[in-house]
């Protein structure tokens, strides 16, 4: 046959002797629906639902896009192209002797089933992704196979074979529980074979499987058949408890709890290891470790997805709770468990050996060629678990534990399975589940308070669902008040039960702990921030860098905290808790209060190194001195420090309040100093202003007035920002006045400055320019070259803003473009460059202003400024637009709008008003 078209297994095509290679996705897609249609034509909307898996596609664009792959896939077929163009869709013209599925059908009509059969190399399409079209096409020619199989049994069965088809009809009452006519043959075949016993108990099996999944009893052929075998066999039919097969097939499972909600990924990813090639192949035992922190629902997770695919595992479900994370300390041994394991296996217990070795030995072997599934709930470490897993393909082990347990991955190849927090729609779920929709749509605003305070734990969830339950009358805002406050919060979630209580439970992991790492775990309670690096938690515990990176590690692997990304930890906001409560019961309070010293040293010293890096030509302010231990991060160059503010500065921001609250109040407002500089890059007005009002309060209790001086300067530029330009005034006043008094003239020269741009903003033109030429006139006598050289840009942009003496303004960019390049400063070269952009605008000079702007773009960028860059951008819309070069003109704008929405910058109506506007 020179071309052959094959659809039972993977998508091949044949021609000349030779594979033709196809392409991949929708193409193959739609190659195997026509050819499961072979002749016939397939309407447009069925491939399209097809091709797009039954997503919503808008239909202009899908049949557009369906013309292409038609082409991409002709193609690819060449020579041996099929595919037609037909009214109303496409069909595959595929000669009958061409398509495996035809000639499979065809001997199935003539009888000639098992010949047919052997065409079948797999799972139908297997290699082709499409929900629609397996469940939709593919779903029929499985029943067609399955038909097929059966009607071959029933030949092999009157032939003579029954022996040899028991194996196999085993298999397939497992792969297809429900399915009553293989029971049936497999009971034939049995009590054909003189095992009557085991005939019996395979009716005993499908009964129970029937009752417990649909809710009925077998069929009336399954019922013939049994009391016919009962009949020849009437010795079993009396002592049926007594037979060995009915020990063999425990059924251990604890029920699973009714408020379950969500993990829809995870319960996809432990059935798809059912899957043979998943699992591992054929020989291969299947495990799975679900790890996480504690109180996140694992045994729940696990418990649920083992009841629903209990009917996989006929021959039974072993469960046994490990308890290595038990109040009592006492994890239960390899040998305590499989005495329990061997006994629901029908092992008396006077035949158990003695040793572990034997007793593995002897499970194994009872559980060879069996298909049983083994939940190991609960476990401390990977030697507890390896002398309980079972061997061969048909098993399934479950392994719960709030380790990471790498030893089983890397040895064993365990899946493992990290489950994490739910998420707030999930947690809200199981409120509604516990609490009842109508109370929980009455309240919320406390309910979505409740959610955030469990930070997604389902055990917190459970506790709270669980007091409201138990009290129908409680307004759920006021249990939202108890967890609001996280001094209280653990309390708030104690129910008296140290299995049920959060602080308990999160305590136990805490005891398993080493003393470094446990150490490190109290010592995280002094941080503030949501993060913590390596040389952080270094600092902290006064340890070398190394030593941090191996206690954060166990800490990570027993999942009291987790490392999004390499080096960076994160604490529960509930463990969090349970750390400050461990740190604020420690003995040692010059201790913590030493730590916590250290990591703000660490903040402050490499916040330090970074602000230098930003901006190179700062006044200098004399720093703390670090304590003994702190760590800094090694910083090299502008992108390092960028990277690491964009990083730490929630950390940072968190730090300054943390530091003021503890005592720490020079720590307090030099912190907020030197993350001035990357917050106004970065646009953190708002949470820099919350900041340098903590470290004003700081400096006032410290009464020193550099510190006052430089926290009113620094409130007063953001002030503007923010335009709350009467405070703003109020805060550059105060600062300029306390200067004065310390006589430092370069600060005087750069408060005039910040005036100037508040005057600016604020519309008082006049004022404006008085301050830019009063700091021009200071940094000129101080010789302050940098200084100079962004008091002349002001200067000139005062004078365009006013409009007057524009070419006097010109110079005095020019001259500050020469001076800011000779100081290597790049963002007062890109603000100069603006400038003559705006300066050329108002003498329409519209050419060379727009060079201008585009010299100021890059160098904003690389500042890192990106509020000036989309102002810049802003600009360069307005002289485009004045051109009548519209399209530029609404890139640049929009370009401005894609800052600015990163930003959360939200006053943008009249910039998008402006690019809507254009013709």
């Amino acid at each position: 046959m020179e071309t052959e078209f094959k659809v039972l297994g993977p998508l091949e095509v044949w021609h000349g002797g030779r594979q033709v290679a196809l392409p991949t996705g929708k193409a193959r897609v739609l190659l195997a629906s026509l050819l499961l249609r072979a002749g016939d034509v397939v309407p447009t909307d069925q491939l399209v639902d097809r091709l797009w898996d039954g997503r919503q596609a808008d239909p202009a664009r899908a049949r557009a896009t369906l013309h292409m792959v038609v082409t991409r896939l002709r193609q690819s077929l060449g020579a041996v192209n099929v595919v037609r163009t037909a009214t109303g869709g496409y069909a595959a013209d595929v000669p009958p002797e061409a398509l495996d599925l035809h000639r499979f059908r065809e001997l199935v009509g003539r009888d000639r089933v098992a010949e047919a059969l052997e065409l079948w190399r797999g799972a139908p399409l297997s290699d082709v992704s499409s929900d629609v079209l397996h469940g939709e096409d593919v779903a029929p020619l499985l029943e067609e196979r399955l038909d097929a199989l059966e009607r071959r049994l029933d030949a092999d069965l009157a032939a003579g074979r029954a022996a040899e088809v028991v194996p196999e009809l085993r298999s397939l009452t497992r792969e297809h529980p429900l399915r009553e006519r293989f029971w049936g043959q497999l009971m034939e075949a049995l009590s054909r074979s003189d095992r009557q016993a085991e005939a019996l108990a395979a009716y005993r099996s499908v009964s129970g499987l029937l009752a417990e999944q649909l809710g009925v009893d077998p069929g009336p052929r399954l019922q013939e058949l049994h009391q016919r075998i009962l009949t020849a066999a009437p010795e079993v039919a009396v002592r049926p408890s007594s037979t060995p097969q009915h020990a063999f097939a425990p059924r251990q499972l604890p029920v699973h709890t009714r408020y379950f909600v969500g993990r829809e990924r995870e319960l996809a990813a432990l059935t798809a290891l059912l899957d043979p090639v998943a699992g591992g192949g054929a020989g291969a035992v299947v495990i799975s470790v679900i790890n996480g922190t504690a109180g996140v629902g694992k045994t729940a997770l696990a418990l649920r997805w083992a009841n629903g695919n209990a009917h996989r595992f006929g021959d039974g479900q072993l469960y046994v709770n490990l308890r290595g994370f038990d109040p009592t300390g006492v994890p239960v041994s390899p040998d305590e468990a499989l005495r329990g394991f061997l006994g629901a296996l029908g092992v008396a217990p006077e035949r158990i050996p003695s040793g572990l070795d034997e007793q593995v030995g002897l499970y194994r072997s009872l559980l060879a060629g069996r298909r049983v599934l083994v939940v190991l709930d609960n476990a401390a470490d990977s030697e507890q678990v390896r002398p309980l897993l079972p061997s061969g393909s048909g098993c399934l082990a479950l392994v719960t534990s709030r380790n990471q347990l790498d030893g089983l991955v890397v040895r064993e190849g365990a899946r493992p399975l990290p489950l994490g927090v739910l998420s707030d729609e999930e947690a809200t779920a199981l409120l509604v589940r516990q609490l009842g929709e109508r109370r929980v749509e009455a309240e919320p605003d406390a309910v979505r308070d409740l959610v955030c305070c469990c930070a997604g734990l389902p055990l917190a969830l459970s506790v709270v669902a669980a007091r409201a339950a138990a009290h129908p009358d409680f307004a759920l805002r006021e249990l939202a008040g108890e967890l609001a406050d996280e001094r209280t919060r653990l309390e708030a979630l104690d129910t008296g039960e140290a299995t049920t209580s959060v602080k308990t439970v999160f305590s136990w992991s805490y005891e398993r702990l080493s003393p470094a790492a446990a150490r490190m775990f109290l010592l995280l309670g002094v941080h503030a921030g949501p993060e913590v690096s390596v040389p952080a938690a270094a600092s902290l515990a006064a340890v070398p860098v190394r030593a941090a990176r191996q206690a954060l590690g166990e800490l990570s692997r027993m999942h009291l905290i987790a490392e999004p990304v390499p080096g960076r930890f994160t604490l529960h906001d509930l463990v969090h808790a349970c750390a400050r409560d461990l740190a604020d019961a420690d003995p040692d309070r010059a201790g913590t209060r030493a730590a916590l010293r250290r990591v703000l040293d660490h903040y402050l010293r490499t916040a330090d190194t970074a602000d230098r890096l930003l901006y190179s030509q700062r006044e200098e302010v004399a720093l703390v001195e670090p304590a003994p231990g702190v760590v800094v991060t090694p910083l090299s160059s502008r992108p390092d420090a960028l990277a690491w503010f964009g990083l730490e500065h929630a950390s940072l921001f968190a730090a300054v309040g943390h530091a003021a609250a503890h005592g720490f109040d020079a720590h307090a407002w030099q912190l907020a100093w030197t993350t001035t500089a990357f917050a106004r890059l970065r646009s953190f007005w708002t949470e820099q202003a919350r900041c340098l009002e903590v470290a004003l309060a700081a400096a006032r209790r410290l009464g020193d007035r550099v510190a006052l001086a430089s926290t009113h300067r620094g409130l007063g530029r953001i002030l503007v920002v923010l335009r709350r330009f009467g405070e703003s005034e109020v805060h550059l006043t105060a600062a300029l006045d306390l200067v004065r008094e310390l006589g430092d003239r370069q600060s005087q020269a750069h408060i005039h400055r910040h005036l100037g741009g508040l005057y600016e903003a604020w519309g008082r033109l006049p004022e404006a320019l008085h301050h830019a030429e009063q700091a021009l006139a200071v940094f000129e006598r101080l010789g302050d070259r940098a200084g100079t050289a962004r008091a002349l840009n002001a200067v000139g942009w005062a004078r365009a803003m006013l409009g007057e003496d524009l070419h006097r303004a010109l110079a005095d960019c020019r001259r500050a473009l020469v001076l800011a390049r000779e100081v290597n400063d790049v963002l007062a070269e890109a603000a100069t460059w603006d400038s003559l952009g705006y300066v050329h605008h108002r003498l329409h000079e519209l050419d060379e202003a727009v060079r201008c702007y585009r010299e100021a773009l890059p160098r904003y960028r690389e500042s890192g400024d990106r509020y000036e860059e989309a102002a810049t951008l802003q600009r360069l819309g307005d002289t485009h637009a004045l051109a009548g070069e519209h399209d530029a003109a609404r890139g640049a704008w929009r370009a401005a709008l894609d800052i600015l929405d990163e930003l959360g910058h939200g006053d943008t109506g009249a910039l998008r008003a402006k690019a809507a506007g254009l013709p």
